[in-house]
Order: structure tokens, then sequence, then C-alpha cells
């Protein structure tokens, strides 16, 4: 548990603040570190360490802020958006069934977020801290909320932001990949298959 714990909130808080946001400082100087990987040595192979490791000190030397307003801000297009029901619903919106479904998961287990703007919480970074806070608090709800609400689409947008030409978040979508694809082995966890609309 203090694996997801400490790997869903050092990735969540990366995809979802902003890379000025004082909030993901710690972050960011984390991945400056020069032998940060070593984390994950025992849990994630040697190869995708190597990938994401290039390419997270690679985005590190290019502007922040330009790759994050490109992928999760716009104005353009988002090439891969970061929430779960753009691609689980067949109209490719947010705020889809796939997001009623886990609000009434939250609903029902009295999980309130704290979010000071009015993002749907199927946004990846949410449900990555999500998933950490459920490890520290509530370990007994993280298999239900892994294999039914988030491992059903997260690779999918992970694999997708991967081929991305912004190096930041491709190699932390690799190292995602990995961590997530550890987790379902570590609880054993049976993830439904479903069909993706984008």
């Amino acid at each position: 548990m203090k694996w997801i714990s400490t790997t869903g909130r050092l990735l969540g808080a990366a995809f979802y603040y902003a890379p000025d946001d004082e909030r993901i400082a710690g972050v960011l100087q984390f991945f400056q570190q020069p032998n940060w990987q070593q984390e994950w040595t025992s849990f994630v192979d040697e190869k995708t360490q190597k990938k994401s490791t290039a390419l997270i000190t690679e985005g590190l030397h290019q502007n922040l802020d330009e790759q994050y307003q490109a992928l999760f801000i716009g104005p353009n297009a988002l090439p891969a958006p970061p929430w779960g029901s753009v691609y689980l619903d067949p109209e490719s919106v947010i705020f889809g069934q796939s997001l009623l479904a886990l609000r009434t998961f939250l609903q029902q287990h009295q999980i309130a977020f704290q979010s000071n703007q009015d993002e749907p919480e199927d946004h990846i970074g949410l449900m990555l801290m999500l998933a950490a806070y459920l490890a520290e608090n509530r370990p007994h709800l993280l298999p239900e909320f892994l294999s039914q609400h988030l491992l059903t689409w997260a690779s999918h947008f992970l694999k997708q932001l991967a081929n991305t030409e912004h190096p930041f978040y491709q190699g932390l979508a690799q190292l995602a990949l990995a961590t997530l694809d550890d987790w379902r082995q570590r609880l054993n966890l049976s993830v439904p298959q479903v069909r993706f609309y984008r």
C-alpha cells in the first residue's frame, strides 16, 4: 500500500498540476534528482526505466509550461484528453456515464473531492491521487476503485500520451503504464474489457 500511495501521489500530481503550481514543486525536484528511478527498480523493468528516465530528463530541460498547456489545456485539440469518460462514453464527452459511475462510488463511500476548479473527477491526475488516498486510508476500497474506475481506461489514455511529442509527459506516461500494471498484478485484479470510443 505504501508503494501505491507514493507512486499515486507523485504521478497524480505530475499529471494534474501545472508546472508553475507550487504544489508540484517537490515532485519536479524529485524527478530532477540523479537517481530518482531507483525508487522504481523493484517494480518496473530496466528497459522502461531507462526510456522513461531519458524522456523525463529531456523534458525537464524544455519548457514544461508549454508541454502542459499543449497536452491538458489547449487552445488546440488535446492529443490525449486526461478524462476517462472521453474514452468510455459513446459521445466521447467529459461528464459522461463513466464519470457518473465514479461519482456514485464516491458518494456511496462518502469521499469528497477538494478541487479549486470545476474539474471532472475522472481526470487521470485526480484518480491517481485518489488511489494514493485510498491506499493510505481505506485500502479495502482500492481493488474496486482500480478495477472498475481507473484501470479500465488509464492504459489506453497513457499509451496515447506516450505517443505525443512532449518528452516529460511521454516519460511519465511510460512510467505510469508500468506502475499501474504493477499495481494490477500486486493486487491480483481482474479488469473488465471495455470499448473505447476515442
